[in-house]
């Protein structure tokens, strides 16, 4: 069995079926799962290696919280659009406590132990990342879980708790990251203390 179809199986019979209830809508063609909750939309996308072959399919997951609403504030205050409206995004060995090992991934060989590999994974989704991401609940937890990431954009963390109408956490932040800025970030950063922070 082709690896795709071999993970596309075990996601119709042993994920959707639990998703689906949840709210998460399944685009079978790029296996992403999705759902919208207020002005947060939770994503999972699967990811196959590039070493997956013939029954055998090693896979592993990318998650986001994006946010539409953060795309027009941005347009409104900027007067340009973003590349994307990602408020937080991880591969789901990233995400706390997914997992025990060091695994960072799981592997389907169409065999009867793929049942146990994939129901390992699919209690990674519903008792570790799921509720993981669902500590978003306005832009104040927005920006303390993209504080706590493994990359810190902190232009972004600042946006947010301008968002949420906290001017000096907005402030701290952008000041932290600028004290700790490459060259590569520091010119975004210095844009936006100059823009929202100049009379202050």
């Amino acid at each position: 069995m082709k690896p795709k179809d071999l993970l596309n199986f075990y996601i119709k019979t042993d994920l959707l079926p639990l998703l689906e209830p949840l709210g998460f809508k399944y685009a079978k063609s790029t296996l992403k799962f999705s759902r919208k909750t207020g002005p947060f939309s939770l994503s999972l996308s699967f990811c196959i290696s590039q070493y997956s072959s013939q029954d055998e399919c090693i896979f592993w997951t990318m998650w986001d919280v994006s946010s539409n609403e953060y795309g027009k504030w941005y347009e409104q205050t900027w007067g340009t659009q973003l590349a994307n409206n990602v408020v937080v995004a991880s591969a789901d060995w990233n995400i706390p406590n997914w997992l025990e090992g060091n695994e960072e991934h799981f592997t389907l060989y169409n065999k009867k132990s793929d049942k146990k590999e994939f129901s390992k994974f699919v209690q990674n989704v519903i008792n570790i990342g799921i509720p993981h991401y669902e500590q978003i609940i306005d832009w104040n937890t927005a920006a303390e879980m993209a504080l706590n990431e493994e990359d810190v954009f902190y232009e972004r963390v600042c946006d947010f708790y301008l968002m949420a109408n906290e001017k000096k956490k907005a402030k701290d932040v952008l000041t932290y990251g600028l004290e700790r800025a490459t060259d590569e970030n520091y010119e975004d950063l210095k844009q936006r203390m100059d823009k929202y922070f100049k009379e202050n």
